[in-house]
């Protein structure tokens, strides 16, 4: 570690400032940018005049990247005209409109007695894509039983079917129209435009051929020199995003070929089984599972790892960030699998909308962070944009958002590409004065010098943490139906478990990684070759939230595991149901009230407990690093009892090093002791110096700042 670096850190390690439209005179605001110590910007195109269909935006453009390489400012490429990236200010879906969005939705008629139904698609809809009727038991009170073996297709065109019903038959109508009203699309503070379908080859590729080709034509080397390609947002839009609304349709993601798809990607048809994307319980995970996690495969095929080879072809990277970062349930309407989206980029990203550390969500990074670990790279990107509660942040700014910087690097963000500007009028009024912010130089300064410093010590460097959380997105999957409106992450039983499960380990001062199926089942195997590691990591706790549905493979694992002496800890309950690959259906039989098929087995080995009773586990672990608090009081606000000390350790050139963190509104002082340790160093990035501290010393930290501790390992 060399402390002149650590002092004056590279502007590689320093935030970037997004611009989205440069002055006449841009240089003018280029030397702001470098004076006011920021490492660069995220930028684009003109959006005016025709965005990149006009050859004067991408000759100006080629002029501006020249110009910040001149400056020796880093830029990446911002690729949309607004958000979300994709439809590329319109320019994509122009004489185009069969590379819209769409979704599939179902219609579901009943025969008590027998009847003619007819069905005519309305006006709304662009066509019929499947109808069957099937067998309905009716023997049990309150349940209609469907026959989904006993499916009997219906003829059908593109917007005309009917069929003669039997006593006790249901009738379903598949239809597809454009996903877009009520959506993601028509409830953001940019755009209401029409949108392209991430699930579709051909969409993406026009996306491509209007937005990013242009530029590289016009300069040439525009990817290669750039740090990489932010897009912003992308999704499926089949969701509804305002609670108070309620639409006729419930949509299921769709692009054509999607039933062929499902079919060779799992070996079955799921025509039989359409119903169960739209309705059933137990009966119908299996079904839900499959296609959530095709519709995962799909969007990171289509739109991230289309855009990425195309990138790689020009000398780039492709990054930026995706949409609801911190609800599983999210994570399945929006993309079907988001890890499977985010591991497909070359450097993951979120964004951050929180703007003080008391409003953050701490997974909004951890889901990331899980996707950064397992490709191996040097952390995240975040996109910082202080939108949330802005009157309470504009009270102090400045220590907020140095607040909320401490808990992205603390969760793996290493580049921060920020909304959180500065007054850089003040460096020229003549020619700046409409770039007005929140930070003066001095205090921009010393922002961008305080996360260069957390940048440099952490670059290279992941979470060294034994305790991992799971992934639990296969028990979201199989619960998560289309509805006709908002789907709350509130009401996602997986979700409130893993917020609250979280929130309370990581404040009582414990670190934690996520970790999937994958990770889980090649720990298992580790385990039995001498040591549980996740990506190099020592297995010591398996903490598991709230959840009902587990892959078989994934429970034998965690048997395994907890065989081999790692802790496996259930919150609240055991799941009871097994989805996945060995067994394809699973069948709710309301007359025996039981799941036939296979169930997590009962057994001594795995015992629910609350959430208390897993901290209290963790309390009693030894601690490497032992922290006190010797006197809490001064500060710039209310004050807490108790002071959150927040923490995460590091190995680092044979060194120890901890990232310690107050995330609290006073000051605080601490005492401190280390296995093994007499003394360590504390490198304080908050001004730059380094000195030498003895065991039980105290450590004084500043309310919303941190100090590393390091040590020989």
């Amino acid at each position: 570690m060399n402390r002149e670096a650590f002092f004056n850190p590279a502007l590689e390690y320093r935030m970037k400032t997004i611009v989205h439209a440069w002055p006449e005179k841009e240089e003018v605001l280029m030397d702001a940018i470098r004076d006011f110590g920021y490492g660069g910007v995220a930028t684009n195109p003109s959006q005016d005049h025709g965005y990149t269909s006009n050859p004067e935006n991408l000759e100006k453009f080629d002029e501006t990247l020249k110009n910040l390489q001149k400056k020796n400012l880093a830029y990446w490429i911002y690729d949309e005209k607004g958000y979300p990236s994709g439809y590329a200010g319109g320019l994509a879906l122009e004489e185009h409109p069969e590379l819209e969005a769409k979704g599939f939705y179902m219609v579901r008629r009943l025969a008590v007695q027998p009847k003619h139904s007819v069905f005519h698609l309305d006006d709304e809809s662009d066509k019929i894509v499947w109808a069957a009727k099937y067998p309905v038991d009716h023997s049990v009170m309150n349940a209609s039983i469907i026959e989904y073996e006993e499916m009997e297709a219906v003829p059908f065109t593109d917007t005309y079917c009917e069929c003669d019903l039997k006593e006790n038959e249901a009738f379903f109508i598949f239809c597809v129209k454009s996903a877009y009203e009520g959506s993601h699309l028509t409830h953001n503070v940019c755009s209401r435009s029409r949108y392209i379908n991430i699930l579709d080859q051909k969409a993406v590729r026009r996306f491509l051929d209007v937005c990013y080709e242009p530029i590289v034509q016009a300069s040439p080397d525009a990817y290669r020199n750039a740090c990489a390609v932010f897009t912003d947002e992308p999704s499926l839009v089949t969701a509804y995003i305002q609670g108070d609304e309620v639409w006729p349709y419930a949509l299921a993601p769709w692009k054509e070929g999607l039933f062929e798809d499902f079919e060779r990607e799992f070996g079955y048809s799921i025509l039989p089984y359409l119903p169960q994307i739209f309705e059933g319980r137990e009966s119908s995970y299996t079904t839900r599972v499959h296609f959530y996690q095709l519709i995962g495969k799909l969007a990171a095929d289509a739109y991230v790892t289309q855009i990425s080879r195309w990138c790689h072809e020009h000398g780039g990277k492709f990054s930026g960030h995706y949409l609801a970062e911190e609800s599983l349930k999210l994570h399945v309407l929006y993309y079907g699998s988001y890890l499977e989206v985010l591991k497909a980029t070359d450097y993951p990203g979120v964004d951050v909308l929180a703007a003080y550390p008391k409003i953050y969500h701490y997974n909004t990074t951890r889901f990331a962070q899980m996707a950064a670990r397992k490709k191996g790279i040097n952390g995240l990107m975040t996109e910082l944009c202080p939108f949330i509660d802005i009157p309470y942040f504009e009270k102090e700014p400045v220590r907020y958002a140095t607040g909320i910087l401490n808990l992205l690097y603390l969760g793996g963000c290493r580049c921060i590409n920020s909304y959180f500007s500065s007054d850089f009028a003040s460096h020229d009024p003549e020619h700046l004065s409409d770039y007005h912010g929140y930070m003066s130089r001095e205090q921009a300064r010393w922002v961008n010098d305080y996360v260069g410093r957390i940048g440099y010590m952490l670059d290279g460097v992941q979470n060294d943490c034994g305790a991992f959380v799971y992934y639990a997105l296969e028990d979201v999957q199989a619960k998560t139906r289309p509805e006709h409106c908002a789907q709350e992450s509130s009401e996602c039983d997986t979700d409130r478990s893993l917020l609250s499960l979280t929130r309370r380990i990581y404040e009582a001062g414990h670190d934690y990684l996520f970790a999937d199926r994958e990770d889980i089942v090649n720990a298992a195997k580790s385990a039995e070759k001498g040591c549980a590691e996740i990506s190099g990591i020592k297995v010591e706790n398996i903490i598991l939230p709230a959840m009902d549905v587990i892959w078989p493979d994934a429970w034998e694992a965690l048997e395994t595991l907890k065989k081999y002496g790692v802790n496996v800890w259930f919150a609240e309950k055991i799941p009871t149901n097994r989805v996945g690959d060995r067994v394809r259906f699973e069948w709710y039989d309301f007359r025996e009230e039981s799941v036939r098929g296979p169930k997590c087995a009962e057994t001594e080995m795995f015992k629910a407990m609350t959430e208390t009773e897993i901290l209290c586990a963790l309390n009693g672990q030894e601690q490497e690093l032992k922290l006190s608090v010797i006197e809490s009081g001064a500060g710039s606000g209310s004050l807490e009892k108790e002071p959150m000390i927040l923490k995460a350790r590091y190995r680092k050139a044979g060194k120890v090093l901890y990232f310690v963190v107050n995330n609290s509104e006073a000051d605080v002082k601490l005492s401190w002791s280390m296995d093994g340790k007499t003394c360590a160093q504390v490198w304080d990035p908050a001004d730059g110096t380094v000195r030498e501290i003895r065991k039980n010393e105290i450590l004084d930290i500043v309310s919303y700042q941190g100090k590393f501790l390091m040590a020989e390992e």
